[in-house]
């Protein structure tokens, strides 16, 4: 009897201590998922982690396209890019329609003996076991997690299963933020944008600007080897750069002839006046401090707070020489256009004092090599 007794504990003890570990696991998941609100980077997480978890070689996330009624792979890992792009799967079709219009998780030893999904699509399983488990949100199928092909060739357990439905939990929870969060800065960018035109509207010499700027910006940001996500951060601000000039008199933004100082401090006011408008939107942060400082120099005599050489961000920087270059080549109230040429001599005369060399050297090279990026 104490035997038995003993063994019921230490039966119980690992059960206790697998459940546990289990939390734990669904709990530092559930952290790193609540750590982002970029999709991408939010369907990178769940299916690294599920892999790395359950150990398989397979798992892939599938989410609901509603206007087409399909599912695509949002995610995964251990497929090919071919069949990534081309898997396409109507509601109700092979194993993921199937497990999403029946909003029922599954988990099979052996493919070939389950008659619900013999015949269906099973190629990439190899071990015949896998989990599929659907994401459902406030009662609706938004997806479908699938894993497969665990790595030491064992079928898969109720405790897999049970693992793989908290991952599921959690991350239709992680998707829906991230969705509605990048709708939210849509809406939020579109707004921006459409005060941006304002801008245009007031200062018709200036049409165009600020989307000049940005092809010359982010040309010159890819010149440099910059990664996409800094890349994508002077894009925004190359976009809402001149947002302030919404708060500048019209009759100072066409003025002919020389700003008076006072006149001069008010444009000056700029860059200030289009952070405040951006300031509610934390996710703009990077951009708001592109927009700060794109006027200030290289030799530490701009403005707002006379930043100087590396202190002035890189994407300040980049932002400096675009903005600039497009004033100069283009018919402004107070001044004619420059040549590509005469424009080229300017830069190079202004390099190390009001535009960092190396941004000036990137973006002369990449005129050269591709005058087509010059267009009026």
């Amino acid at each position: 009897m104490k035997d038995e007794l003993a063994q019921y504990n230490i039966i119980l003890e690992n059960k206790v201590r697998d459940k546990a570990s289990e939390l734990t696991l669904l709990f530092e998941i559930g952290k790193e998922l609540t750590s982002s609100l970029r999709l991408d980077e939010v369907l990178h997480t769940i299916v690294e982690r599920t892999s790395e978890v359950l150990k398989v070689e397979r798992c892939s996330l599938l989410l609901l396209d509603e206007d087409e009624n399909e599912l695509f792979i949002a995610a995964a890992k251990g497929l090919s890019h071919d069949v990534i792009a081309g898997t396409h799967i109507n509601m109700g079709e092979k194993i993921s329609g199937w497990i999403l219009e029946n909003k029922s998780p599954v988990l099979v030893d052996d493919i070939e003996k389950d008659e619900r999904f013999k015949s269906r699509s099973k190629e990439m399983y190899y071990t015949h076991s896998f989990i599929s488990v659907p994401l459902i949100f406030k009662g609706k199928g938004i997806g479908v997690i699938n894993v497969n092909n665990k790595r030491s060739r064992e079928v898969f357990s109720k405790d897999d299963l049970h693992l793989v439905e908290g991952i599921a939990d959690q991350a239709s929870i992680a998707v829906e933020n991230a969705r509605l969060y990048s709708n939210l800065k849509g809406v939020y960018l579109q707004v921006v944008a459409a005060l941006t035109s304002i801008v245009d509207i007031k200062d018709h010499y200036t049409r165009g600007h600020c989307e000049r700027v940005t092809n010359y910006a982010v040309e010159i940001a890819r010149k440099m080897n910059l990664p996409s996500k800094r890349i994508e951060v002077i894009r925004l601000a190359s976009q809402l750069h001149d947002l302030g000039k919404i708060g500048v008199r019209e009759s100072i933004l066409t003025k002919p002839g020389k700003l008076t100082e006072e006149e001069w401090e008010e444009v000056k006011l700029h860059p200030a006046r289009g952070v405040e408008i951006l300031k509610p939107l934390t996710f703009l942060n990077d951009v708001m401090e592109l927009v700060e400082h794109h006027h200030e120099h290289y030799d530490g005599k701009g403005y707002p707070e006379g930043q100087k050489g590396d202190n002035i961000e890189l994407g300040a920087r980049i932002l400096a020489v675009a903005d600039s270059f497009d004033a100069m080549t283009t018919k402004r109230s107070y001044a004619n256009a420059l040549s590509l040429d005469e424009a080229i001599e300017e830069l190079k005369k202004c390099s190390g004092t009001q535009f960092d060399p190396q941004v000036v050297e990137a973006f002369i090279k990449l005129l050269k090599e591709n005058p087509r990026i010059f267009s009026k």
